[in-house]
């Protein structure tokens, strides 16, 4: 019968031994944690010996994982990551003004950053964190405080608010939108990672185009805009993201035609994570900041 209860390897060994598996090389893992190579292959064999079965094969200078050993691999990775995970969340405990949040490289730049001169002189106390990626993330196994996503989350324990509805538009400088004001067909487009929204705008717009592929490409819709600030051409952007740039007199609407894609952002985080002051101060203004934008 197994005990349920058996004793666990030492945290030391299951650390030198996921290196030594993931770098497939006893020296590299000991360079990585600053030990010698002798110390982790005593790490090595003390888990092996634990653990009552060999986890690599020593080949001449190679080594590689048993079955055992590659089984062992996922389980101490994704232990060691929880640790790793549940140190750093210990951060906003001895910094209880830090307020981890990630959201899209194109809503950071476009819509966070503008704004946070403002969310400073009225919050000081806040340390906002910000990490943008175009993945989504679990709030649950990780150290994010808040996400801004286009996936609702509805499970127990989440709180899930719409934060703005995506409306595209078309903008471009002053001086682009003046020396094409009137013939807007022949002025030069600038696509981002939805190519084909042009040819739906210029539909909408009661405008005909005969061609809406030419003209520069960005993967990224900042880099699009920026372009754009730069009179390269028209671009198209979710227009509360570029409202800061209006507003500044860098972009200029061309038409008001909008096209919804019937999909919004949507504000997440967990109920616990509201519990702290510096959460709630910038989730609440985060909301306030998208009823005016």
């Amino acid at each position: 019968m197994n005990n349920p209860y058996r004793p666990l390897p030492p945290l030391g060994a299951l650390i030198g031994f996921e290196a030594a598996a993931r770098l497939g090389s006893f020296s590299q893992a000991a360079e990585e944690l600053n030990m010698t190579q002798s110390a982790v292959s005593h790490q090595i064999r003390t888990l092996e010996t634990h653990l009552q079965q060999p986890l690599f094969l020593r080949i001449n200078r190679r080594v590689e994982l048993t079955d055992a050993g590659r089984d062992l691999l996922i389980s101490a990775q994704d232990a060691l990551e929880t640790v790793r995970l549940g140190v750093r969340r210990l951060d906003a405990y001895s910094k209880p003004g830090s307020v981890v949040i990630h959201m899209p490289p194109v809503f950071g730049a476009l819509w966070f950053a503008p704004r946070l001169a403002q969310f400073r002189s009225r919050h000081p106390e806040v340390d906002p964190w910000l990490y943008t990626g175009s993945h989504s993330v679990d709030l649950t196994e990780s150290e994010f405080d808040i996400t801004l996503t286009t996936e609702a989350e509805a499970g127990e324990g989440f709180v899930t608010t719409p934060f703005l509805t995506k409306e595209r538009v078309a903008l471009a400088s002053p001086g682009l939108a003046a020396e094409f004001r009137g013939r807007l067909h022949d002025a030069p487009l600038i696509h981002d990672e939805h190519p084909d929204d042009w040819q739906s705008w210029f539909l909408a717009a009661g405008a005909e185009r005969a061609d809406c592929s030419k003209g520069l490409n960005f993967s990224d819709t900042a880099l699009a805009v920026d372009a754009a600030t730069r009179g390269l051409g028209m671009c198209l952007c979710d227009r509360s993201l570029a409202q800061p740039l209006v507003s500044e007199g860098k972009l200029q609407l061309l038409r008001p035609v909008f096209l919804r894609s019937g999909g919004s952002y949507h504000l997440v985080t967990l109920e616990r994570n509201l519990q702290r002051t510096a959460v709630r101060v910038l989730w609440d203004w985060m909301l306030a900041q998208s009823r005016e934008s």
